[in-house]
């Protein structure tokens, strides 16, 4: 009996190591350095244990914060990129699309892409087919909200956009000095992420088309309901990232925020008085029978048509991402919400726990069901910053009282983007329809 327990273990071991080596190739090539430009903290532990495995491989970080100024003039004098580029899910199509990107689908096929992050990040690092890089941090969207405030004033934790209002009402009847929620006036992407949590999207792009429909009934749901809420005064807007907001969150006169998971650790460094007074959970569903999600922000990491070993390079992005010893450390050194590998299911016991700032409370598991619920995709338009801009001076009309009604702002927004696709050139647009 102990023989044929001991020849299952073995055969288990061998299958997994087998299984390993599919998901991480041998390198075939020459030794090499490789030079990657990131802006995460600590990539250094992840990178000192992926030299253990590939010993041929040596990969030099390099940290310029956000680096797109950058890159933009190493694009332009068409030299200067590192081997390996982070870049944000909302601008990597953009970049895809100016050629600063190789495929790495000799290295990384679509099968084995899909097995290690699900179908729907192909959307982030992908282009028909043309795999560019890995995604690293999980923009899922988040519930977080003021535990004190809830308690004090007898509000239930919302599971439905109906019980969302609900509450947002509640809280203006007892504590009108209060806000429920101020969504971003302007940051296009959480727009577009209420949109996708619903389950929909605005744009894509399939079989070199660029397809465009601001207009499609889940948008406009989404924002005629978002529109009633604020003819009601229930809720209203509020510019984010500046003192003023930090000061609201810190001091618990709002209530709710939804955003990206990365906001844990944002909320962890900029509104540190407020800790044990927070906690998090899944978004409110727009359809409980289809429970949904979508994503703001989150990065991956691409393999640049400048570099000279693409062969080591997609290697490592891959590896980086998706195997669990660099899973572990992305998470205990870099605090990011590093969920999008299905791999992370193979730690997230060694690495979620009870977290003080979140009042004990195990964020971990919290913020991996709500990347679960992601479940479509899209590929972002070539124009983001454009598509930011336009809609911030939409919103700021609106708060203005230039545009009447706040669903009007879907077919304004969607003529500007067309414009300024036209107007960069671009012949291969598809209107009113999405793939």
């Amino acid at each position: 009996m102990k023989k044929i327990l001991v020849l299952s273990l073995m055969l288990l071991l061998l299958s997994f190591n087998v299984l390993a080596a599919d998901y991480y190739p041998e390198y075939t090539g020459e030794p090499t350095t490789i030079s990657m430009w990131a802006w995460t903290s600590n990539e250094n532990y992840s990178i000192d244990e992926f030299e253990k495995i590939y010993p041929n491989i040596k990969v030099e970080w390099e940290n310029f914060d956000t680096h797109y100024d950058k890159v933009q003039t190493a694009l332009s004098a068409g030299d200067g990129l590192p081997d390996v580029l982070m870049i944000e899910y909302s601008y990597a199509p953009q970049y895809m699309d100016l050629g600063a990107f190789q495929a790495i689908n000799e290295w990384l096929d679509e099968e084995t892409f899909i097995e290690l992050y699900g179908e729907a990040a192909l959307g982030w690092c992908a282009m028909d087919g043309e795999i560019y890089g890995t995604p690293q941090d999980s923009g899922a969207m988040a519930m977080f909200y003021r535990k004190d405030v809830f308690d004090k004033y007898g509000l239930t934790v919302p599971t439905t956009r109906e019980e969302y209002i609900e509450q947002a009402k509640k809280l203006e009847e007892v504590a009108p000095e209060l806000n429920f929620a101020r969504p971003p006036l302007g940051y296009a992407m959480w727009w577009i992420g209420q949109v996708w949590e619903a389950g929909g999207k605005l744009f894509d792009f399939h079989d070199g088309d660029w397809y465009i429909n601001f207009t499609n009934p889940v948008a406009e749901e989404v924002f005629e309901t978002w529109g009633e809420w604020f003819d009601e005064g229930i809720i209203d807007m509020q510019m984010y990232w500046n003192p003023d907001w930090y000061n609201t969150l810190n001091e618990g006169t709002t209530a709710v925020v939804e955003m990206g998971c990365w906001f844990a650790e944002w909320l962890r460094y900029n509104a540190a008085d407020s800790e044990g007074q927070w906690r998090v959970t899944i978004p409110p569903q727009w359809n409980p029978d289809k429970p949904h999600n979508g994503m703001v922000g989150g990065s991956g990491f691409y393999v640049t048509a400048h570099s000279k070993n693409p062969e080591a390079a997609a290697i490592f992005v891959n590896w980086l991402n998706s195997h669990p010893d660099s899973l572990k450390c992305l998470h205990d050194y870099s605090n990011l919400p590093v969920m999008v590998s299905k791999r992370f299911e193979e730690v997230i016991d060694k690495v979620a726990g009870p977290d003080e700032f979140f009042g004990g409370q195990n964020i971990g598991e919290v913020l991996w069901g709500s990347h679960q619920l992601i479940n479509s995709t899209f590929v972002a338009l070539p124009i983001m910053s454009n598509v930011d801009e336009s809609l911030s001076l939409l919103l700021q009309n609106y708060a203005d009282g230039k545009i009447d009604k706040f669903s009007d702002i879907l077919p304004m927004w969607e003529k500007e983007v067309i414009d300024t696709m036209d107007e960069f050139g671009y012949s291969n647009i598809v209107v009113g329809e999405l793939p």
